[in-house]
């Protein structure tokens, strides 16, 4: 037992600094809550940090954020980031993505550009009519997400019904089906649904509202990004956090999460137990149900939610440190899909595996942000996607070989699809796989992913079951796995969401 004049109360304790956790401790300090920060590493940031090899600096995760827009036209990332007091600039790439594929019976090569107008009309050029269907598409998913707003924001009136049932079809159909019902052209179906991969969901079994969401948001707003990479987003969060008054305790694992009568009161973290009215958790619930909360305190619907859901995917990332230029490699395009199969159902059934197959995503930061890496040189990641467990059977003498095994397969992929050659020019190699992900993440199968994001459990529906499957009071959730899924721009919200909570909760006492 603590003697009683160590006993120090807080009003929020947050355990874990990836961007929920984060979000959250900023706006709780900000707000003039009493907040202790708890992170096991000591860095913040989860994976949005950087490391070094040699002379180059890389990204362990996808650099972009979307939402963010410019500053004469700003997004609610942006927004949120201003509302935060964060000091990041951002860079605005304005431009889509090129889509690579390299299946025979369905072969394409196309850029498309951000602006709806101007990603309609490439298209167009694809296959002649089918402009206006991609449009409508669009048209469609701006209205459902509106109406969405208004009704987070309760705001809806009997003349909203119809557009009401417009967003109950967007969550409850597949986006093949909507886009099949709208007579979109299967080859242009297949060049506006590269994002699927951001989410780890197939077409098939996507909500129209997700992918239409991620489509319309990043042809509108272009893409985000951090002018010095994306720990500079973690440490101008740290610094907030410390100006609003608020702590953090780096090298400091929270090992338990204390619970009586279905309500959280405090946490365990070196040793010592520190007690608050509200927690929020950044980290997976599989793993705070499975050890971090005493099971007698656990009621049994958690433990049935958290097996009804699937885990998603996770990834092998090869960081390379090129020795030319982008532009003396021939490489002009920041995000790069490219896929062996036009279908994303047959890419996602390929992806259960090792990884290096179905898909890679290319990214070159330097083509946005061109001083980002030495002079004369570049650097690029090459992402794959792993669903399963598979890097889990591999016996720990044949990992490095796997994982360089694997390494060159994407490579190759990348060179034989592009025609541009960079094996020549590597200088600096590293490879992380799932095993990378979980040892750092501390996530299941190394997902920073979080859940499946199906059309029966995406971010509309858990949205409204939100607070109906809330089973243990004051305790809250921040993360990819939480409702509002996977993107940076997500689980910063998620820390939003979680103070608002914690706001009205007092308010509601007081």
């Amino acid at each position: 037992m603590q003697d009683s004049e160590e006993i120090e109360k807080y009003d929020v304790i947050v355990v874990g600094a990836g961007n929920g956790g984060l979000a959250a401790a900023t706006l709780a300090s900000k707000n003039g809550l009493k907040t202790l920060l708890f992170e096991k590493h000591n860095l913040p940031g989860g994976a949005v940090t950087s490391f070094r090899r040699g002379r180059f600096e890389f990204e362990p995760s996808l650099h972009e954020i979307c939402e963010v827009g410019s500053e004469e036209k700003p997004g609610h990332t942006r927004e949120l980031f201003d509302q935060m007091g964060s000091d990041a600039v951002f860079v605005h790439e304005n431009s889509c993505y090129r889509a690579i594929c390299t299946d025979p019976e369905e072969p394409f090569d196309v850029k498309l550009p951000c602006g709806i107008d101007e990603f309609c009309a490439e298209l167009e050029k694809q296959e002649p009519g089918c402009g206006e269907k991609v449009r409508l598409f669009l048209d469609i998913e701006k209205r459902a997400m509106d109406m969405a707003e208004k009704l987070d924001k309760k705001q809806i009136s009997a003349r909203d019904i119809p557009e009401i049932m417009n967003v109950l079809r967007m969550v409850s159909y597949s986006a093949d089906k909507i886009m099949d019902q709208l007579k979109i052209p299967k080859k242009i179906q297949h060049m506006i649904s590269p994002y699927w991969t951001y989410v780890g969901e197939p077409t098939s079994t996507l909500s129209a509202f997700m992918l239409g969401l991620m489509d319309y948001c990043y042809i509108t707003d272009g893409a985000g990004l951090p002018s010095c990479f994306s720990h500079e987003l973690s440490l101008s969060l740290d610094k907030a956090i410390r100006k609003n008054g608020g702590q953090i305790f780096y090298n400091s694992p929270v090992t338990k999460i204390l619970v009586k009568k279905l309500k959280a009161y405090g946490v365990v973290a070196n040793g010592k137990t520190y007690y608050a009215d509200h927690i929020i958790c950044n980290c997976f619930p599989n793993d705070v149900f499975s050890h971090m909360i005493e099971s007698k305190d656990i009621p049994i619907i958690e433990i049935k939610r958290a097996n009804a859901r699937k885990i998603a995917l996770s990834f092998v990332n090869v960081h390379l440190g090129l020795n030319r230029t982008a532009e003396q490699l021939g490489i002009t395009d920041y995000t790069s899909f490219i896929v062996q199969k036009s279908d994303s159902t047959d890419q996602f059934k390929i992806c259960h595996g090792l990884g290096g197959e179905g898909w890679i995503i290319a990214n070159n930061l330097n083509v946005v942000i061109p001083d980002c890496s030495p002079e004369g040189t570049c650097h690029m990641s090459i992402t794959s996607a792993v669903y399963g467990d598979e890097w889990g059977k591999i016996e720990p003498k044949d990992y490095k070989k796997t994982k360089l095994k694997i390494a060159e397969k994407m490579i190759e992929y990348y060179e034989k699809s592009t025609g541009i050659q960079i094996r020549p020019f590597i200088e600096e190699i590293e490879v992380a796989t799932p095993v990378t992900y979980s040892r750092y993440l501390g996530t299941p199968n190394g997902t920073p992913y979080g859940y499946q994001t199906s059309n029966w459990d995406g971010i509309f529906l858990r949205t409204m079951q939100k607070q109906k499957e809330k089973s243990i009071r004051h305790l809250y959730f921040v993360g990819a796995h939480t409702e509002g899924s996977v993107g940076y721009n997500q689980t910063y919200k998620s820390g939003r969401v979680a103070v608002e909570e914690v706001l009205h909760e007092k308010n509601k006492n007081q």
